[in-house]
């Protein structure tokens, strides 16, 4: 089981305003995932995210947060 949830578990980057951020991406659907990131309230609404070994570059667009976690929908 924890190496199934390991594979889940993406090194990744959002963007915010034209800067990188690290953070890491979780349960990565077709549609969606969870970004799991600190200070998550300070993130805009809508940024860029970027998953390298997903082969993922996408705009996004934020569901719901908390203090370390975003939910997103993909916008394209």
């Amino acid at each position: 089981m924890a190496n199934e949830r390991r594979r889940n578990v993406y090194a990744a980057q959002i963007l915010v305003d034209g800067s990188p951020v690290r953070c890491k991406v979780r349960h990565l659907t077709d549609s969606s995932a969870i970004v799991q990131i600190h200070n998550a309230p300070l993130v805009p609404a809508a940024f860029g995210l970027r998953v390298p070994s997903a082969g993922l570059d996408i705009d996004c667009s934020v569901v719901w947060r908390d203090e370390r976690r975003l939910a997103v929908k993909f916008l394209n």
